[in-house]
């Protein structure tokens, strides 16, 4: 039996005590407030108090597991950011024949059921700027660098190629921020898959590196839907 938590005093009068939950019980309830209220509000405008009166924890009990203000957010960009990379590499696996439309569509669907933890993890700029929060988001940027690369089955991709990666990974974070007040439209799946075609077939075009370790990815391009001539 997992070991639960004493319940905490009530802290004022006609307050129910805590409910008793599990460690890992109370640090998820805290990670899940968190996202919702910092992407809903300034980072300033969140308080410590209202974090743990939200998740129904106490104040030194948050401090306890992460130290602060600081540290339940940045656990809670790591959280979103650690299911985000996770569906797109499981769905990718999936479909090896089809991985990067079947990564693609992960990734949206994602956006489409997390909003908040998507949010959240994109508005890093929320943070009070000691940088950790900035560093979470790149290093997601990195890893969907780094699972195209590896797909592609380029051993070395030119500087060239990895620019224009990149920038497809930018426009497919700024089109989802820019559907998630509204549905996703249809097809985006196909309208961005069509689009890293495109930045690939242009990188190609102008550089002769690019094209050359296209050429030599046949295998990994397969699955991409992109033809380099």
């Amino acid at each position: 039996m997992s070991k639960t938590e004493p319940s905490a005093p009530a802290g004022r009068p006609g307050r129910s005590p805590r409910r008793r939950m599990a460690p890992d019980d109370r640090r998820q309830a805290l990670i899940t407030v968190a996202l919702d209220l910092f992407n809903t509000r300034p980072y300033g405008d969140v308080s410590v108090d209202e974090i743990a009166e939200v998740a129904d924890v106490s104040r030194p009990l948050l401090y306890h597991y992460y130290g602060g203000k600081y540290g339940i957010f940045l656990a809670a960009l790591e959280h979103a950011a650690d299911q985000l990379i996770t569906v797109v590499i499981e769905a990718s696996r999936d479909a090896p024949q089809d991985w990067l439309l079947a990564g693609l569509r992960a990734y949206l669907d994602y956006v489409e059921r997390n909003p908040i933890g998507f949010g959240a993890l994109v508005r890093h700029g929320a943070g009070p700027g000691e940088g950790e929060d900035q560093a979470i988001l790149d290093g997601v940027r990195d890893k969907l660098l780094r699972l195209i690369v590896d797909a592609l089955v380029v051993p070395e991709p030119p500087a060239e190629l990895r620019t224009a990666i990149r920038g497809w990974i930018a426009q497919v974070e700024v089109s989802c921020r820019d559907w998630l007040p509204a549905a996703r439209p249809p097809k985006a799946d196909l309208y961005l898959l069509d689009l890293f075609g495109g930045v690939l077939l242009t990188a190609a075009r102008h550089d002769e590196d690019v094209r050359l370790a296209l050429r030599s990815s046949a295998t990994g391009l397969a699955g991409s839907g992109v033809t380099v001539i």
